[in-house]
């Protein structure tokens, strides 16, 4: 904020003309510059007034020093010569190059040039000011803040009385909070306000430029005393939090505010304090005042507020209903991406809290909201797991075509319908499949109900796109999960402290997959157990017959179901032979979230043998029950 702030200064004051034809940006170089306008260049001496404006007139550097024998007394020149013209534009247009220049050795490089040629002093008086600046701005940004510093003293010492004066002053601040050196940086604001009411625009006096320079000053010295709280020990810290709130405070009553950004700025400093009532009432002014806008800060403010009401509650709940309307606001009207970062800590920290004080029912509540967000577009995770099974599907459709030699063209529309479904389950799962709608059509609502649309590219075109949507859409189901799959766990916690949750249901999202069953399997129930030696997996819900689009829904309690296993339910009643898998434990490409980390495995063991623990539980609470009636 601050940097731009002080550029958009330095543009009015180009546009005002105190920077007269060279961009001027601030940073840093290495040694002072030589050849001040009142010396003689070649070491010779004073050069006298009389002899810089004969100077001036010739355009050449011919009176050189004061016991020149050159007579200057009968001379009263008016207007540029020709030459003189000549060499001012060259040494303009050479001067000009000064800007692009991205290193202190090529603007050095220029610099010697310009200075060598037969410019009037004028020109070179100007060029000399925008090469100090320059060369700090290269300085700064090698990092070489000490030596930027010294070229803007040297342009301080050199042209005390410039128009630039206090932009040069508020860029050695700037260097100053970057070298952590913040009471000098605070002092150099100061001298700011001193500096900018002597300043004279075109030979007048200008009140609202004065106004314009103070404000940037003071709040510079706002955000610094904010800065440097955040570098120091939370007892020491407290001072400065309450310096920068006192600023903001003030700045919020000027004209030249920009009331949004100082009012959060003010809310943050009272909420570091530790002064929660007037975070909620300020906050709640400023939610007020700014809700007709979008606001990357409005997110963060709503934590705050809440947060602050949190604290205040003592202990009590009344404060959850903001959080409730909070997590159910609308995507617009929360502030986008930077919003979901402040719903996210707000989810988080609370569950956490309420789990700690044993309250598992609101705790799953806001578990339960913190997955949703961390869930990303899907409007479920397992939604990845059904289209990636799908592809598979289809995949397996054309390469089977592809072995009988069918064209590529007829593979394509065989496989149009299962790609159409497929369009179709994404959209209704909020899940982006860009890859497949650059080929069916973006936006084509008859193509997406299968009705018509553009014919498919040849297969041969048409399959590194399918497989690229895979991946895709394997990494983005290893992201989702990545993320969500310790807060199953936590919500598996809550539920075995809640009568009327099933801690079981909550385990078992941590060990989903999805499974297609070869023709000849013999039966199939829903919530049935099939197991053989190496692999047992409970099945939580069946597709529709012959969908074409959804699998199987399972949780694999132990192994790793792959083509071709057979497994048989508890009574050996019923049998399924496996024909493909997708799962936690086997993403297309072998990969397993299961094994991503330590955290994520132990939290995936944890889960299985609290599946089998419960499950034994329910199991033998049945048979105790069957024996009793």
């Amino acid at each position: 904020m601050k940097n731009s702030i002080i550029y958009d200064f330095l543009c009015v004051a180009m546009r005002r003309g105190l920077v007269l034809w060279l961009p001027i940006v601030l940073l840093s170089g290495g040694g002072s510059m030589r050849g001040d306008d009142t010396v003689d260049p070649h070491g010779k001496g004073e050069v006298s007034v009389n002899q810089k404006s004969l100077n001036e007139s010739l355009g050449a550097p011919l009176i050189n020093s004061s016991d020149s024998s050159i007579s200057h007394e009968n001379t009263n020149f008016t207007g540029e010569t020709l030459y003189s013209k000549q060499q001012n534009e060259k040494a303009m247009q050479k001067a000009a190059s000064l800007g692009s220049t991205r290193n202190i050795e090529d603007a050095k490089k220029v610099i010697k040039d310009v200075l060598g040629m037969d410019a009037s002093l004028s020109v070179k008086t100007d060029f000399r000011k925008a090469s100090l600046l320059r060369l700090a701005t290269h300085s700064e940004q090698k990092k070489s803040y000490e030596e930027a510093q010294k070229y803007l003293s040297e342009y301080l010492q050199r042209y005390s009385d410039d128009a630039l004066i206090p932009v040069v002053l508020l860029r050695q601040g700037d260097l100053f909070r970057k070298m952590g050196a913040y009471d000098l940086e605070r002092q150099k604001y100061y001298d700011v306000i001193k500096a900018a009411p002597k300043v004279n625009l075109d030979g007048e006096f200008d009140l609202n430029y004065v106004k314009q320079v103070a404000f940037i000053a003071r709040s510079q010295i706002a955000d610094s005393f904010y800065e440097e709280a955040g570098k120091l020990p939370q007892y020491e810290a407290r001072d400065k939090y309450a310096n920068a709130a006192e600023m903001y405070s003030r700045l919020a009553t000027d004209d030249e505010a920009n009331k949004r950004v100082i009012t959060f700025k003010y809310i943050r400093s009272l909420y570091k304090q530790g002064e929660y009532a007037g975070v909620t009432s300020a906050g709640a002014n400023y939610l007020k005042s700014f809700e007709d806008g979008p606001s990357s800060d409005e997110g963060e403010v709503r934590y705050l507020v809440l947060d602050s009401n949190r604290r205040n509650a003592n202990g009590g709940q009344d404060h959850l209903a903001g959080y409730r309307d909070w997590f159910e606001l609308a995507p617009a009207r929360a502030g986008g991406g930077s919003d979901l970062e402040w719903r996210l800590k707000a989810a988080r920290d609370l569950a956490s809290e309420l789990f700690d004080a044993k309250k598992y029912v609101e705790s799953i509540e806001f578990y339960r909201t913190l997955a949703g967000l961390l869930s990303g577009s899907a409007a479920d995770p397992e939604e990845y797991l059904y289209l990636m099974l799908g592809i598979k599907r289809v995949l397996a459709n054309a390469e089977a075509q592809e072995a009988n030699n069918v064209s590529g063209f007829e593979i394509s529309n065989s496989i149009k319908p299962m790609i159409v479904a497929l369009m179709n389950r994404a959209r209704s799962g909020n899940v982006q499949m860009s890859l497949f709608d650059s080929f069916l059509g973006a936006g084509n609502e008859n193509g997406a109900r299968g009705e018509g649309g553009d014919r498919l590219p040849e297969w041969s075109q048409l399959k590194p796109l399918v497989l690229k949507s895979l991946s895709v859409l394997g990494e983005e189901c290893n992201k989702a999960y990545t993320s969500v799959l310790p807060v199953y766990y936590r919500m598996a916690l809550c539920a075995e402290n809640i009568p009327a949750q099933s801690a079981l249901a909550n385990y078992e999202k941590m060990r989903v997959g999805v499974i297609d069953v070869a023709k000849e399997s013999i039966g199939f129930d829903e919530n049935a157990v099939y197991a053989n030696q190496e692999v047992k997996l409970h099945v939580l819900k069946k597709s529709s017959e012959d969908d074409g689009v959804n699998g199987i829904l399972v949780c694999v309690w132990n192994g790793v179901p792959s083509a071709g296993v057979e497994l048989t339910s508890g009574g050996g009643e019923t049998r399924i032979k496996i024909t493909d898998f997708v799962g936690l434990a086997k993403l297309p490409g072998g990969s397993s979230i299961h094994r991503k980390s330590l955290p994520l495995k132990l939290v995936s063991d944890m889960a299985s043998w609290r599946i089998g623990t419960l499950k034994w539980r329910e199991d033998f609470n049945k048979q105790v029950t069957n024996i009793g009636e």
